[in-house]
């Protein structure tokens, strides 16, 4: 697999735009392979842990991204954010690789993911397989707003 060479890298984050929105930068992640994020702009902040997903009643952009709602599917999940993006910002969200996502108090280790609501994800429920973006690594310690959890984050776009 080859790599994305380019003059930002995945933590850049700016008020204009620095490449194309969706352009996607691919980087080595050591023994859990490459990541491959994907650049955006965001309608509404987005902070470490929180799925950044199109709004599906105002697709605006393929590439403009909130934050993720109980709603969002694998195919409107962009990515997950990495470090805080300000509304209106350009930058990255990993959309595949090893990364950390923030839990709602009820993730197990080795349950498939899915968004739950304001931006955080939630165990797999019921028939709601076209919701998976990825798979947790760990129990989410269920103690609030600081609930990371490391996954294997499998967004759709």
């Amino acid at each position: 697999m080859g790599f994305t060479a380019s003059g930002i890298s995945a933590t850049t984050v700016t008020t204009d735009q620095q490449a194309p929105l969706g352009f996607v930068l691919t980087v080595p992640d050591g023994d859990n392979g490459a990541q491959e994020w994907v650049y955006v702009k965001t309608s509404a902040e987005l902070t470490k842990g929180l799925v950044g997903g199109r709004a599906i009643a105002a697709i605006s952009s393929a590439y403009t991204v909130g934050v993720g709602a109980a709603t969002t599917t694998r195919a409107a999940a962009v990515g997950v954010a990495q470090h805080t993006i300000a509304s209106g910002s350009y930058g990255f969200i990993l959309r595949r690789g090893v990364g950390s996502v923030l839990a709602d108090g009820s993730v197990t280790q080795g349950v498939d993911i899915m968004p739950a609501g304001s931006g955080k994800v939630t165990d797999l429920t019921g028939t709601a397989e076209h919701k998976v973006i990825g798979q947790a690594f760990a129990t989410d310690a269920g103690t609030g707003a600081t609930d990371f959890v490391l996954a294997a984050i499998d967004c759709g776009v």
